[in-house]
């Protein structure tokens, strides 16, 4: 049995965590074992329990980096890693492609973004760093990966993508779980209060700056009132965001569900799904969105990768306007129209995902 060490898991379900446990869920536990480290707490913590999947944690990276290495190297000591895959939009820590070198191990990167998030003192900061650990990075990278073409161009260098291989795997979804349920509907609508006539739009993602959830709440305001919207996630900006609901007096069309478990139910009760980010990978929020059939308005900075039914569409992600004007063209016709999966959507699956990921982790280790 092979060994995968799953470095990166975020400490929301959502997007790179959602990624991380469609694949582990996934893998053939007879020939592969998934062994997820954990720097912070991480909502995942209770699934990959579930699911009977080993977690090792280890002080941050960012908080300790003495502390981090010597509970990486104690980690690799105990016993042998076929794999490590690190899942990452930087190339600041390579202590950790480094140690699984040392101890013998096939080393994965695999981007998920387009930018560091964050502050832009925190981008420059990292941008300085890397003129001294990217080196470092490429002669201890065995395979790269990324989850959209976009990803790869901004993650690996011109010169690197020329010699070497970068496999783009545009990130999967359970398709089943996510399909239109009309009996989760109804009762979805009840718990929000979203009467027959009214017409639910939904978010769903860390409510942080690259999100750009602040547009959604100004774009509100130009909106009639029976269009509701509902936040599925939480973060820093949240109390902001309340705080310029209330400004606004928009109580009664803005909801904040925080996080929650329960997102493929959720979405069968929305009428419209909302992406307005600045900066995404492949964001699996959109593709299991269109999966459930919602039609879908995404931010014009994001890859046409995701984008697998006609009815998911771009607006600027810097105009509150032009958001208020392609909602409203959504017609009755395609917020209704939603019980067939569409060959499009089937293609997302995690199945397929996890076959191509375990085919090219075998042209490594037999």
């Amino acid at each position: 049995m092979k060994k995968i060490l799953v470095v990166g898991m975020s400490r929301t379900v959502a997007g790179v965590g959602a990624v991380i446990l469609n694949v582990v869920s996934n893998l053939d536990r007879t020939k592969y074992e998934p062994v997820v480290l954990l720097t912070y707490e991480s909502e995942s913590r209770r699934m990959l329990e579930d699911m009977n999947i080993r977690i090792e944690k280890v002080t941050p990276f960012g908080e300790s980096r003495r502390k981090y290495r010597s509970e990486i190297e104690q980690i690799f000591a105990k016993e042998h890693y076929d794999y490590v895959w690190i899942n990452n939009t930087s190339k600041v820590n390579i202590d950790i492609f480094k140690m699984a070198k040392k101890y013998g191990a096939v080393t994965i990167a695999h981007s998920h973004g387009e930018s560091v998030e964050g502050p832009l003192y925190k981008r420059i900061a990292f941008r300085l760093i890397e003129l001294f650990t990217t080196p470092v990075f490429y002669r201890n990278l065995d395979i790269a990966m990324a989850c959209s073409k976009s990803s790869a161009q901004y993650f690996y260098s011109e010169k690197y993508r020329k010699t070497h291989r970068v496999y783009v795997m545009p990130n999967s979804i359970d398709v089943q779980k996510f399909m239109f349920r009309a009996d989760a509907r109804e009762s979805v609508r009840k718990e929000f209060g979203w009467n027959g006539s009214e017409i639910g739009m939904i978010f769903v993602g860390r409510l942080t700056q690259v999100k750009n959830p602040m547009l959604l709440v100004e774009m509100m305001r130009d909106l009639p009132v029976q269009y509701k919207l509902l936040f599925v996630g939480s973060g820093e900006l949240q109390e902001e965001l309340e705080k310029k609901t209330r400004e606004y007096g928009l109580d009664g069309k803005i909801r904040f569900a925080g996080s929650r478990r329960d997102v493929s139910r959720i979405l069968s009760g929305a009428d419209l799904f909302l992406l307005p980010s600045f900066h995404e990978g492949l964001p699996v929020s959109a593709l299991e969105a269109q999966a459930n059939g919602l039609p879908c308005i995404i931010s014009d900075t994001i890859t046409d990768e995701c984008m697998l039914l006609p009815s998911c569409r771009k607006a600027a992600c810097n105009q509150q306007s032009a958001w208020a004007e392609a909602v409203m063209k959504v017609s009755p016709q395609e917020r209704i129209l939603r019980e067939e999966v569409p060959s499009e959507v089937k293609g997302a699956d995690n199945a397929e995902y996890v076959a191509k990921f375990v085919k090219i982790l075998e042209q490594y280790v037999k």
